[in-house]
C-alpha cells in the first residue's frame, strides 16, 4: 500500500481521532471507496491516512484493501 492508491475499508474499525490514540469505530465507512493520502505509523502497526467519504481518517493498514494500486 502507498500514497495514491484506491482502497476499501473492509471493516470500518482502526479510526483514529485527531490528536489521539485511541481506536474508534466508524461503520459507515465499511465498503467505502477512498484514497491514501499519507502513511502512517499506528503502534504497533503500520497505517494509512485516507481520503474517504469527503473525511481525512486514519485506518490500520490491516482493515484496507488495496483495489487499485498507483503508478
Amino acid at each position: 500500500m502507498k500514497v495514491g492508491d484506491m482502497i476499501r475499508v473492509k471493516d470500518g474499525s482502526g479510526c483514529y481521532e485527531d490528536g489521539e490514540d485511541t481506536t474508534c469505530y466508524w461503520p459507515e465507512s465499511k465498503g467505502q471507496v477512498g484514497v491514501v493520502v499519507e502513511m502512517t505509523f499506528t503502534n504497533p502497526f503500520p497505517g494509512a491516512r485516507v481520503m474517504v467519504m469527503g473525511e481525512l481518517a486514519e485506518f490500520d493498514a490491516r482493515g484496507l484493501e488495496v483495489i487499485s494500486a498507483a503508478r
